[in-house]
């Protein structure tokens, strides 16, 4: 499992590799600087679409980011990995316990994860989460109740799934008497190439 303290310091180490203060780095990933010097510290461990834009922010992919991807790898020329029980990489957030799968994938299109809801109402989780991308959910044990900034609330159980647009503000609360598990799939945001224009990953990169 990837602790706190263990992405703290990758990315204390991947922000001076490129010579970036905190303050840099927040005004490129729009991350705080209070927020950004407390993952570094092993304080707080990051949600997902702080991931993100920290992962955009120093130009990598998350799997860049969180230590299960070598940064500058070459890209593969297919598409295969197989992820067994057990495989990833576990961040434990307040609200999630992430799973990143497949990882070692460079140039991914998607971002596999397996996680467990562990906040039971919206008030536990506190203000919805947004990030690039869009994001596809899965229910696979439990209830999941999804909140969002412009839809009212919907119950999903066992089996039932949900698509949405990741930068609305959204939240998946768990409705069972157990933390609910889940499998989402998100889309990497896109990132702008030197002329300022979206790159499009050309197949097998």
């Amino acid at each position: 499992m990837t602790t706190a303290q263990d992405l703290g310091a990758r990315l204390r180490q991947l922000r001076k590799a490129r010579q970036l203060t905190l303050s840099g780095l927040a005004s490129l990933s729009g991350v705080a600087v209070s927020t950004i010097s407390k993952i570094e510290n092993g304080a707080l461990s990051p949600t997902l679409d702080k991931v993100l834009r920290l992962a955009e922010g120093l130009d990598l992919t998350i799997g860049q980011l969180i230590g299960d991807e070598e940064s500058g790898s070459s890209p593969p020329n297919s598409r295969f990995a197989p992820s067994r029980e057990g495989d990833g990489i576990v961040i434990d957030t307040k609200n999630y316990v992430y799973r990143y799968l497949c990882g070692e994938l460079t140039n991914k299109r998607m971002v596999p994860i397996h996680a467990r809801i562990k906040a039971s109402s919206i008030r536990e989780f506190g203000p919805l989460e947004k990030h690039g991308g869009e994001e596809f959910l899965i229910v696979m044990e439990g209830e999941v109740v999804v909140h969002s900034e412009f839809y009212a609330p919907v119950a999903l159980k066992r089996g039932e799934s949900i698509y949405l647009d990741s930068t609305m503000g959204h939240a998946y609360v768990s409705a069972g008497e157990c933390d609910a598990e889940v499998f989402c799939i998100c889309t990497e945001p896109q990132r702008l190439n030197r002329n300022g224009e979206d790159e499009v990953p050309q197949p097998g990169s």
